[in-house]
């Protein structure tokens, strides 16, 4: 796609935008500063039996909302906005107050609703583990092009390299196939040999993304070892609703995004998207190389009774990459995946029924060809992998206690030609899992356990106990201790390949146990004030049983054997401090985090964990000639990192540095006439390059348009 295409779409998007309906309008404010509280959330509920919101809107950069039409008689208001206490008040309420909304600020958010820790939604507050969340408005306002992308910008999370290409994300030193990556409470698909890649992870639909940072395998079972990250998707709404966004910016970056939503008691909701990149993830190589990604996701909800809920998703992705790979060649990575599932919630027996089910297919082919296109018909080495999940759970709220118990039965299939004894491979796998959460007093208290027998690798329990309280106004403690695990992957059980060329041969370990460990984290989280809150948490993550290929001889063709082995230990443990308020107008959060991450067998430090690492942001609401100017001003710091490789007596040690790397980057969104919101951003702004480092690091400029709500009412 062209500058002049994305022109085009442009100006199409301003078109579209001119014909939206003139409606009522409010402002959403902050009660201690004044300050407009942009994008916030407004939800309707109209009188009557039910209780949960039925209806939503947005609030855009300016703090302005329009009230649909169809928002009429007599209900109710909730508003909400991370940083603030929610805000409940009648229509008649919100007509003499002008449809000015004014929040409280809670600098604790001990209101946020998060769904990931506990597998359905619950307040912040009654959450001992920790966890990070990434809202609508920080999506918006960095504009990131993947998942990995935006991730690797906190701290306590870095990004990781695949091979030969893809990037990873580590949670506080522990990332690779040890992190567990989800959708909506679903896993990601391309994770049976261990070819996870967040960069084909697409933002497009999504409201937030919550990270887990610590094992949850008590929850979610094996790869849950070193934290959870769960891309939340937005939800349908009533009535009908058309976003668009088209971007452009610098390294050959192009993307563009089209949602249409709607309903009544039967909603649907469908976005897809289409990216490209001069420049595979994971890879420093950049010339003739680009990663092209084409997204589909679609969910449909009907809420047709008060006892019985429905929802079913089906979602495709399909991704090519190339990059050079010497001698005039280029590699090509082909992939694709479709995943379907479907879930039931029913009240009955003084409880919640659910009842879940899960399809999933994955494609990946590798292809060199001396051409821009791979060699057509070349696919002897397709690889296939199929996932199938049953899920029965059954949770009730009991006095003081809120339980889940559930049943979760599936099975993996993989086909890869040449690299797989057979050249395939199959499990299958029962879970038990329980979890509790009550109230004793100002403490919330969790403990929950997960048993998972496997008919290829074996048996294994992983529990979990957490308290968080609030011993006095503005105090809140949390301490968690957990249990993660990572079972091993077809590739370590049954990989059979040989590189002549290399000379070495790869053979799997049908003995392999699973990776395990342990961690404990506490933290302290204070707001002396209503505009001020600071917080300071430390943990340490024993790993034991770590898989790592070694040599053990070799075969009678004079090949090198290597097969993978359950001998090694780590350890990560570390300290992180936050801290956020307001200067005057300006919204400031400060983070640091300090990570010792140690590979006990050899007493080395872990490759290219950074021990120091930070971010600082400014942001605020300017006004401006037409409705507000939302700027951010963010500087990451990360300190340099050891590069380990094999010296010169054929030990593992510290061969080189990754350097500190320091980067500016700067955000602004303009919001325009009829729901057009306009993005300007530059990462890099200081063109800072620091050697060592896996990717390309460069300045890079962008600007995109998106306009929300085309024929809204």
């Amino acid at each position: 796609m062209t500058f002049g295409r994305i022109a085009g779409l442009t100006a199409l998007l301003v078109c579209a935008g001119a014909t939206g309906l003139a409606a009522q309008e409010g402002w959403v404010v902050d009660s201690t500063s004044g300050a407009v509280v942009p994008m916030a959330q407004i939800l309707w509920k109209p009188a009557g039996p039910e209780t949960d919101p039925v209806d939503r809107t947005e609030a855009d950069v300016a703090g302005r909302f329009r009230v649909p039409a169809r928002w009429s008689g007599s209900g109710w208001f909730e508003v909400r906005s991370l940083g603030h206490r929610p805000l409940t008040l009648s229509r008649a309420e919100a007509q003499a107050g002008g449809w000015r909304f004014s929040l409280e600020p809670d600098p604790l958010e001990l209101e946020s609703v998060l769904v990931t820790a506990g597998g359905r939604s619950q307040r912040r507050s009654q959450i001992a583990v920790p966890i990070a969340e990434v809202t609508a408005r920080d999506i918006r306002r960095v504009s990131a092009p993947s998942v990995e992308s935006l991730l690797s910008q906190m701290p306590g999370l870095q990004s990781q390299a695949g091979t030969p290409t893809g990037s990873n994300i580590m949670i506080r030193g522990i990332g690779d196939a040890r992190v567990l990556v989800l959708i909506d409470g679903q896993p990601a698909s391309g994770a049976l040999l261990e070819n996870r890649d967040l960069s084909r992870l697409s933002l497009s639909g999504v409201e937030s993304v919550e990270v887990v940072k610590g094992p949850l395998s008590s929850l979610y079972g094996t790869d849950a070892l070193g934290g959870v990250i769960n891309v939340v998707t937005r939800d349908p709404q009533r009535g009908f609703r058309t976003d668009a966004r088209v971007l452009s910016g610098g390294g050959g970056r192009y993307e563009s995004e089209a949602t249409f939503s709607g309903g009544g008691d039967l909603r649907y909701r469908a976005t897809g998207s289409w990216r490209q990149q001069d420049q595979v993830p994971g890879s420093d190589e950049t010339a003739g190389a680009f990663a092209r990604v084409w997204d589909a996701r679609s969910t449909m909800r009907w809420l047709g009774t008060d006892d019985l809920e429905v929802r079913a998703d089906v979602s495709y992705m399909r991704e090519r990459q190339k990059w050079p790979v010497g001698a005039g060649f280029s590699g090509f990575n082909d992939n694709q995946g479709i995943t379907a599932w479907t879930q039931a919630t029913l009240t009955h027996l003084g409880g919640e029924w659910t009842v879940k089910a899960l399809a999933q297919d994955y494609e990946h082919l590798f292809r060199q060809s001396r051409g821009d296109a791979p060699i057509a018909g070349a696919d002897d080495n397709l690889q296939d992998e199929r996932f199938y999940r049953g899920t029965l759970m059954y949770s009730v709220s009991a006095g003081s206690h809120a339980l889940d118990v559930g049943v979760e039965g599936s099975r993996r299939e993989i086909r890869s030609p040449d690299k797989i004894l057979e050249n395939r491979a199959s499990d299958q796998q029962l879970d038990v899992f329980a979890q509790d959460a009550w109230d004793v007093g100002p403490a919330t208290i969790s403990a929950g356990a997960r048993a998972t027998f496997n008919d290829r690798w074996g048996n294994t329990v992983a529990p979990t106990f957490g308290v968080t309280t609030m011993p006095a106004q503005g105090w809140r403690l949390r301490a968690v201790a957990g249990r993660g695990f990572r079972a091993p992957s077809f590739k370590e059980l049954a990989w059979d390949f040989a590189n002549l060329g290399g000379g070495y041969t790869v053979q799997g370990n049908p003995d392999l146990a699973p990776e395990t460990s342990w961690n404990v984290t506490a933290g302290v989280e204070w707001a002396p004030s209503a505009s001020v809150s600071l917080g300071i948490e430390g943990y340490t993550n024993r790993i034991e049983n770590l898989i790592e290929s070694s040599f053990i001889g070799n075969n009678p063709a004079g090949l090198l054997v290597y097969s993978p082995r359950n001998f090694s230990d780590a350890r990560t443990r570390g300290v992180e401090a936050t801290g956020s308020g307001r200067i005057g107008l300006w919204e400031v959060r400060a983070e640091y985090v300090l990570l010792d991450a140690r590979s006990l067998a050899d007493d080395l430090p872990l490759d290219r964990r950074a021990r120091h690492s930070g971010r600082v942001r400014f942001g605020r609401t300017i006004p401006a000639l037409l409705d507000g100017l939302l700027v951010n001003v963010t500087a990451h710091a990360t300190g340099d990192a050891p590069i380990l490789g094999i010296d010169g007596s054929g030990q593992a040690s510290v061969i080189d540095t990754q350097e500190a790397f320091l980067s500016v980057d700067a955000a602004a969104t303009l919001q325009l006439p009829r729901s057009l919101l306009l993005t300007l951003g530059v990462d890099n702004l200081l063109d800072a390059r620091p050697g060592g480092w896996q990717s390309v690091i460069e300045r890079r400029f962008r600007v995109g348009l998106e306009a929300r709500d085309l024929f809204g009412r």
